[in-house]
């Protein structure tokens, strides 16, 4: 860089123009759009479940999983292991278009991360016929994240939602004018 340089040469790289119009070396830099999902499965809402295009699978739950079937959208599966459910000691089998995992111990796992990762032949567009239970088997009212929005409404959203306000979330909500 050459703060004095008054010609272009050619050599400058101005790197990625971002959606905002600014610039960035790296696009992982880039911000957020607002309204966007920034890929994080803990700001997808609750019963919610993501895959990712290279194959993670991604989830949301405040109820214990006990057991998940699902089938994968636009890619083969190769295998699936990982992720919490590997963890947890699920026995976890995948077909071509089908993933199943359960616990033979009764182990469940909750909260917010990777259930499992896939080990695909093209690229994932979605997740079908989702049946994810709880220890006593009952299904959890789960549906496929797609992606738009950020799942229920957080501090940083680019929104003033619910309870927050200006001393809770400033960088959400305008500082109330004078009467």
């Amino acid at each position: 860089y050459n703060a004095d340089a008054t010609a272009d040469d050619g050599s400058c790289d101005y790197g990625t123009m971002c959606w905002d119009g600014s610039y960035e070396c790296d696009v992982s830099d880039c911000p957020d759009e607002p309204g966007g999902w920034d890929g994080d499965a803990c700001t997808m809402s609750d019963y919610s479940i993501h895959v990712t295009a290279g194959g993670s699978v991604l989830y949301n739950s405040s109820s214990g999983i006990a057991g998940f079937q699902f089938n994968v959208d636009g890619a083969t599966v190769n295998s699936a292991s990982g992720g919490e459910a590997e963890a947890a000691g699920f026995m976890i089998s995948a077909s071509e278009t089908t993933v199943l995992g359960f616990s033979l111990s009764g182990a469940t796992f909750d909260g917010c991360g990777t259930m499992i990762e896939l080990d695909l032949d093209g690229e994932a567009t979605g997740l079908s016929g989702i049946i994810i239970s709880d220890a006593s088997g009952s299904a959890l009212p789960f549906e496929y994240f797609d992606g738009s929005g950020g799942g229920d409404p957080y501090c940083g959203d680019g929104e003033c939602n619910g309870d927050e306000d200006n001393a809770s979330c400033p960088e959400d909500c305008e500082a109330p004018g004078e009467c």
